[in-house]
């Protein structure tokens, strides 16, 4: 979510406290203590799993590669962390068997703009301009220590795994010093899952606050030194709706010296559309393109539409978010009609209350579908790729996942299809995008990992992340009416 100048508005100190208590004692039954630090992590993780070398055998396999197609009862043989082959009756000597009978294989779900850090405040935005996201998102983000980023990453991540999410872009947008880039980088290099880590801002809710962009090269060499790996760094620019024309520019060029992926959020608002000309000013400078994905853009131009698709710039849509903001309804069919490559996003756990990327698919079909008062508006397959190789363009990683053809990555789930919710079979597609939830996802593998199998996470200490999840959100409670009275933000007592 893009959160733009400050609210100034009074706020219940009885509301919002109240609401925060309720909302921490859901996330978890540790008890809450107040402490102006977060107490140092013990480790959530194992050793990752080993690269081996498997062959699953026996699955409805939908490839999205369209030369390969569906292959009903097929084979994939991974080694190395990498597909070998698909196909009917593999063979692999020597290959670990995984038996996928009554199982549709598919490549990872990817997300493509997801807020990590504020994922322990989960479902905390109230209903009322007092408790809505906006204004509590910036007072939370200012309480919050490394160890809580790194906390809500972590959380964010085996919540992704377990989802049947193998990419994720961690869209990091509160990052007041270089220690909470580097917190959260760990916790990615620790879980093993593929990611863009769009480096952002120091904080929530103030305009004309550039990215650190000294910091860029220092992260790029710390944590970024082979390409070909499992991270991938870009920048999460405030953009021009609020920002500088000259801030953007800044931004964008030096995220091009240094080959990064750019990102921002547009479009949120029909008068701020109108204002700003935010698309018509960045094609107007050049700053459009093929490494560019405006996230939202619920609210545009009617010529907004042509230079997005001529640069081959990527569109992020959140349907429940954009929804539950008051954004407006994702314009799905005017954004493919024109051959906007257009992906899926989480965007924030605070408002979307989970990461379910088959929601996700779902919402967007019956978006479209209703949109067009048509049935047939959208077909099922079409939102897949959207949740698959579609967001593996708009993250520059084409080349290695999004489908599963030999040769890329091995990033695979296995859906069970003899769940109560998944029987009896008819559609495969259909019942991934229509049908199908995180409990169905048997086993993730990841870069040629296992990092889910039988429905559990294999080096992830859940508990451990729920309790630190639920002291960060004890702790913050306490925090947060000094960091509202201390913005300028009237209480009323």
């Amino acid at each position: 979510m893009n959160l733009f100048d400050p609210v100034r508005r009074a706020v219940s100190r009885r509301a919002m406290l109240q609401h925060m208590a309720a909302a921490s004692a859901v996330l978890t039954a540790v008890p809450s203590r107040v402490l102006a630090q977060a107490p140092a992590s013990q480790p959530v993780t194992t050793a990752l799993p080993a690269r081996g070398e498997y062959l699953i055998r026996n699955a409805l396999v939908l490839t999205m590669d369209a030369k390969l197609g569906d292959v009903p009862k097929g084979d994939i043989h991974v080694r190395d962390g990498a597909i070998v082959a698909v196909g009917l009756s593999l063979q692999a000597p020597g290959a670990s068997v995984i038996d996928a009978t009554n199982m549709i294989a598919l490549p990872g779900l990817i997300d493509t703009h997801w807020h990590m850090w504020g994922s322990v405040a989960r479902n905390m935005a109230g209903e009322d301009s007092k408790t809505g996201y906006f204004l509590f998102a910036r007072a939370v983000g200012d309480v919050f220590t490394p160890e809580d980023n790194a906390r809500g990453v972590r959380l964010s991540l085996a919540e992704a795994i377990h989802s049947g999410i193998t990419t994720v872009h961690n869209w990091a947008h509160n990052l007041p010093r270089p220690e909470f880039a580097d917190a959260e980088l760990q916790a990615h290099v620790d879980f093993g899952g593929r990611a863009l880590y769009g480096y952002g801002y120091a904080g929530v809710g103030m305009t004309n606050q550039p990215v650190n962009l000294a910091d860029l090269p220092r992260v790029q060499k710390q944590w970024f030194g082979d390409r070909a790996g499992l991270l991938t760094l870009g920048i999460a620019s405030r953009g021009p709706e609020s920002n500088s024309p000259e801030i953007c520019k800044r931004e964008w060029d030096t995220a091009r010296q240094l080959g990064l992926r750019i990102s921002t959020h547009i479009g949120t608002g029909m008068a701020r559309v109108k204002q700003s000309q935010g698309v018509k000013a960045l094609a107007a400078a050049g700053l459009l393109g093929p490494d560019v994905i405006l996230v939202h853009d619920t609210n545009y131009l009617p010529e907004d539409l042509e230079p997005l698709a001529k640069t081959g710039t990527h569109i992020s849509m959140s349907p429940y978010t954009e929804m539950r903001t008051g954004f407006g309804f994702p314009p799905i069919l005017p954004m493919l009609e024109k051959g906007i490559n257009v992906c899926l996003s989480v965007d924030t756990t605070v408002l979307a209350g989970n990461c379910d990327m088959f929601a996700i698919m779902k919402a967007m079909q019956n978006v479209a579908d209703g949109a067009k008062q048509s049935e047939f508006a959208l077909a099922p397959r079409r939102v897949l790729e959207m949740a698959t190789i579609d967001g593996a363009r708009a993250l520059g990683i084409e080349d290695r996942v999004g489908t599963l053809t030999p040769g890329k990555r091995a990033d695979i789930i296995l859906v069970r299809m003899d769940d109560l919710n998944m029987a009896p079979f008819t559609d495969g597609v259909r019942m991934i995008v229509q049908a199908a939830q995180p409990a169905n996802v048997d086993t993730v593998l990841i870069d040629g990992r296992i990092l889910k199998r039988g429905g559990r996470l294999q080096h992830i200490d859940t508990a451990k992340i729920i309790a630190d999840a639920g002291e960060t959100m004890g702790r913050v409670r306490a925090g947060v009416e000094k960091v509202l009275e201390r913005s300028g933000v009237s209480v009323v007592r």
